[in-house]
């Protein structure tokens, strides 16, 4: 049990190093390659994958991040936006505002829409602990992003 413990902590670690990492450089591929295949070895370990459910998951994870990656560039668009009425001194910010919002709330939605859609290659147990990692990571990375945004201050 111990050792289980320190595994995950080091995965932990790695993780938030990684992170960290990716935050620092975010136009650089090469990192973003070795995160998603650190997470995909990390899923495919935690969650106990046969061949067969491995291949299946990641073909129906990688169509759900092609809808993630869209909708987290139309909440990219809608941030500038508002960023540009901002600069400009443009007072008029209800609406651009308001898509933020839209654009935030869908591209979560497509986060849960992954996350719903692995239901039926998993068993429950699987799917039970793949949803706790997938939060425990979502939950990592905005502590960091949190952390950095302090510093900057």
């Amino acid at each position: 049990m111990k050792n289980r413990c320190n595994l995950s902590s080091c995965i932990a670690i790695l993780v938030i190093f990684i992170s960290m990492q990716l935050m620092k450089a975010q136009d650089e591929m090469p990192m973003l390659n070795k995160m998603k295949s650190f997470k995909k070895i990390m899923l495919i370990d935690k969650l106990k994958m046969n061949e067969e459910q491995a291949t299946r998951f990641f073909a129906r994870y990688q169509q759900h991040e092609e809808y993630i990656k869209a909708s987290h560039k139309e909440l990219e668009q809608a941030l500038v936006h508002l960023d540009e009425l901002q600069k400009s001194g443009n007072h008029e910010y209800d609406k651009a505002i308001q898509q933020v919002f839209e654009k935030d709330l869908a591209t979560r939605k497509t986060i849960i829409d992954r996350m719903k859609g692995m239901k039926g290659i998993l068993s429950e147990q699987q799917y039970a602990q793949y949803i706790l990692i997938e939060h425990r990571l979502l939950d990592n990375l905005q502590k960091l992003v949190k952390q950095r945004q302090k510093r900057k201050k």
